[in-house]
């Protein structure tokens, strides 16, 4: 509930790009109490919380729904936000990137206007950077998806 309550506010109080960096320094109103939230009850249900987050970005790619073309951008400013929510993710997600989904982020980003794609890279760069929890699998993935 907390994530999806966290979703929806995210879409109503401005775009991913603002949540982002890309469009001023506006912030989503309640994505704070989200990560905070989530860190409170990461002690008991960490594996709830990774399962829920997970379906979320799975769900989010084949969807043409509003609400699940912000749902990336959501995910990746709570990462920003929360350490510790990128460090429960992070090895699952990149197990999990295999071709179809890569071809689904593809398809899930193609649209997306230059400039707005290039602030999420470079999120997604910061926080590879940051990551310290399954570094040597992410690096991995990476130099086995840029040169097969």
């Amino acid at each position: 509930r907390v994530l999806s309550c966290g979703l929806k506010d995210f879409c109503a109080h401005g775009s991913a790009e603002a949540a982002l960096g890309t469009a001023g320094d506006k912030r989503v109103p309640k994505i704070a109490s989200v990560v905070g939230i989530l860190g409170h009850l990461a002690s008991r249900h960490a594996g709830s919380i990774k399962q829920e987050l997970l379906r979320m970005f799975h769900e989010s790619l084949g969807s043409p729904r509003e609400h699940h073309k912000a749902t990336v951008p959501f995910l990746l400013q709570l990462a920003l936000m929360s350490p510790a929510l990128l460090a429960t993710v992070s090895p699952e997600l990149v197990d999990s990137l295999k071709p179809p989904v890569l071809n689904q982020l593809h398809q899930h980003f193609s649209a997306v206007p230059r400039d707005e794609l290039e602030g999420v890279v470079g999120v997604v760069v910061h926080l590879l950077c940051h990551t310290s929890a399954g570094a040597l699998r992410t690096l991995r993935f990476l130099l086995a998806t840029a040169a097969p």
